[in-house]
């Protein structure tokens, strides 16, 4: 199994305050990788640091065997590294095909980022539905569908996925999840962070704990659905 996404000594800080504490971990490829804990724990800073959109203190970030720690954002995403932000940060003035063209914006072959649109819609068939309709219409769920959607449109090897089941009700939940599976089934990468630790170790091939900005557990994902401490403090059993 080969490692895309190699993390060393990852330190994050908001002004004093260090958030992401010295974190080594690595993913591997073709895999749902989880990184799950608490609000606050550090989660989503450890992927605006992976994304670009944060700066490191310490560390370093290897991508394909390539060091990206000082890349900018746009050029980690023509390398195939894509996020889809927490809250979705769709533009909801455009249209739903709109917003799913500027997924491709690092792309210049029309053919491809054609074929790569109706893959998105055969993927989403709701978003194909209300192509010409503005996205702030969409429901929550749509809204996320088409975030991910847009990611997709970038062509990644590997999608980081920052609380996609936020606010969402749990049909729409099982549905955005069953998604990810089907996403990554094809070959694509994926590294979910959640606070819906269940439903992330469920279909996580590996999974991470992270506590007040330390990995405190690590292990597959059907093993931490049984690790007694992550059964106390994150699923009330």
């Amino acid at each position: 199994m080969s490692v895309i996404l190699r993390v060393h000594d990852l330190a994050v800080s908001y002004g004093h305050i260090e958030a992401v504490k010295g974190l080594t971990f690595h993913l591997d490829s073709g895999e749902i990788t989880a990184l799950v804990g608490a609000n606050g724990a550090g989660k989503s800073t450890t992927l605006l640091a992976l994304s670009g959109l944060l700066k490191p203190g310490r560390g370093r970030i290897e991508f394909e065997g390539e060091d990206i720690t000082h890349l900018p954002p746009h050029q980690r995403v023509a390398r195939g590294l894509v996020q889809v932000a927490e809250g979705r940060a769709i533009l909801t003035t455009l249209t739903v095909a709109e917003n799913l063209q500027l997924g491709a914006y690092t792309r210049t072959d029309k053919a491809r980022i054609s074929a790569s649109l109706e893959e998105v819609y055969h993927l989403f068939p709701r978003l194909k539905d209300r192509a010409g309709q503005f996205a702030g219409n969409l429901s929550g769920g749509e809204q996320q569908m088409l975030a991910i959607g847009r990611a997709l449109m970038a062509k990644p090897r590997l999608l980081l996925l920052d609380e996609p089941s936020m606010g969402l009700a749990p049909l729409m939940v099982q549905e955005i999840f069953r998604t990810l599976v089907q996403i990554n089934q094809g070959g694509l990468s994926v590294m979910l962070v959640e606070q819906n630790v269940k439903q992330a170790l469920k279909i996580a091939r590996h999974g991470y704990v992270i506590e007040t900005g330390h990995i405190v557990l690590t292990d597959s994902g059907d093993n931490l659905l049984r690790n007694p401490k992550v059964l106390e403090a994150y699923l009330g059993t």
